[in-house]
């Protein structure tokens, strides 16, 4: 009898350590922290990175603002200082007690639109505090901001775009960024929580395991929309929104193999893809990179971001290096410079970038519609872009539209 009680002891345990994660685990991993540091020590351009951090941080002890938690929690992780600790800790019991962030606008559609792109930025400055001063937090503490964290970012995250029964979005009719965004950060959020509550565990879960369905969703003939990622790399949905549609999602993958040693997940087949997309986007030039403005985007956009996270998960595309070498610090705003806290923590060593891509010199998407061509990949030689294919939402009536840099 006491070998079964002891037995059935040891299986409540290991189920129970299968449910928790360890914080902080998610992005801003102790060992990542580690080494973004010690390369201060003998890089000057992490070490400016790392100052700048650091002043923006001590910045936001005076503003308190909780889209720019990432700073004191970062400053934290790397120096232990009680200070920043607080700082995040306030903010983070301030937030749980807000009553609501739904959008006036949004809630004014029928059916309501709960949840929208700002709350999903705030839910990831969330995250990050809460996984940094986990250990600052007493259990009731920890409970009493999980719930409300939940009910003011989680769940209308969720319950718009995937939970029955409040789901009311679906791949067909908002399977864009803003798709990736909403779900990719709250689940990191619910990912955050979810030791204290059992349903953000299971949010969690359902969050990355959809991924592959937004990655994978083949378009809609009735809509004209085309398959959202050409068969040959490349989202169709402008250089911009693609950079920031896949960063999204990547920024959940990242986090659960983080807070997950070991753990398997669906292949992204696309996610091997992303460096050579970007790549034949982009024109080298002296001075800033800059990218075909196709659709709603810009020539300074770049695909820094969800190249990086690719990078970290095993995509060790020399293509990246390069790319990430010709970029000037902070041309894009929403990329990952050496000063923003993950460009800290995830840029890898960029002194053996290749002195151009290993690439062809000419490359076609089919099923979306685009083309590039070049004479050269040294910098200031002549590049060709042709648009054609369908429009949908952020890819603009711009077919049959031609970008020349020369």
């Amino acid at each position: 009898m006491k070998n079964w009680i002891y037995f059935l002891i040891c299986i409540l345990a290991l189920s129970a350590n299968a449910q928790t994660i360890k914080h902080p685990s998610l992005l801003f991993t102790p060992d990542r922290v580690k080494a973004a540091m010690k390369r201060c020590d003998t890089d000057t351009a992490q070490a400016s990175a790392w100052r700048s951090i650091l002043e923006r941080a001590d910045a936001e002890l005076e503003r308190s603002d909780v889209r720019s938690l990432q700073y004191p929690a970062l400053v934290y992780q790397a120096t232990g200082e009680q200070k920043y600790a607080d700082e995040v800790v306030d903010i983070l019991k301030s937030t749980a007690k807000v009553d609501s962030w739904a959008d006036a606008e949004m809630m004014m559609r029928n059916p309501a639109w709960r949840s929208e792109l700002q709350m999903a930025h705030r839910a990831f400055q969330l995250a990050v505090g809460y996984d940094a001063v986990y250990d600052r937090l007493s259990p009731t503490e920890r409970k009493e901001i999980a719930q409300g964290l939940w009910r003011l970012a989680v769940e209308p995250l969720l319950g718009d775009w995937i939970l029955e029964p409040t789901r009311i979005h679906s791949l067909n009719s908002m399977g864009h960024n803003w798709w990736s965004s909403c779900v990719g950060m709250g689940g990191l959020l619910a990912l955050a929580i979810s030791n204290e509550l059992p349903e953000a565990r299971e949010a969690a879960q359902s969050a990355v395991e959809l991924l592959p369905e937004w990655f994978d969703f083949a378009g809609d003939q009735v809509q004209r929309k085309s398959r959202s990622f050409d068969r040959d790399g490349g989202m169709y949905e402008s250089i911009n929104y693609a950079s920031f549609g896949i960063t999204e999602a990547l920024l959940l993958r990242m986090a659960w193999l983080n807070s997950h040693p070991g753990a398997k997940l669906e292949a992204l087949p696309q996610m091997a893809q992303l460096s050579d997309f970007f790549c034949h986007v982009a024109y080298p030039r002296t001075g800033m990179l800059y990218s075909i403005n196709f659709g709603d985007s810009h020539k300074n956009v770049t695909g820094e971001s969800s190249m990086l996270l690719a990078y970290a998960m095993g995509q060790e595309n020399p293509n990246t290096l390069w790319y990430v070498n010709q970029l000037e610090p902070g041309q894009h705003w929403e990329g990952f410079p050496r000063n923003y806290p993950m460009g800290f923590l995830y840029t890898p060593d960029l002194s053996k970038a290749p002195a151009t891509p290993t690439l062809p010199k000419e490359q076609l998407w089919e099923d979306f519609g685009w083309a590039t061509m070049r004479d050269s990949w040294v910098p200031d030689a002549t590049m060709l872009a042709v648009k054609c294919g369908a429009t949908w939402n952020h890819a603009h009536a711009d077919a049959a539209s031609l970008i020349l840099f020369s």
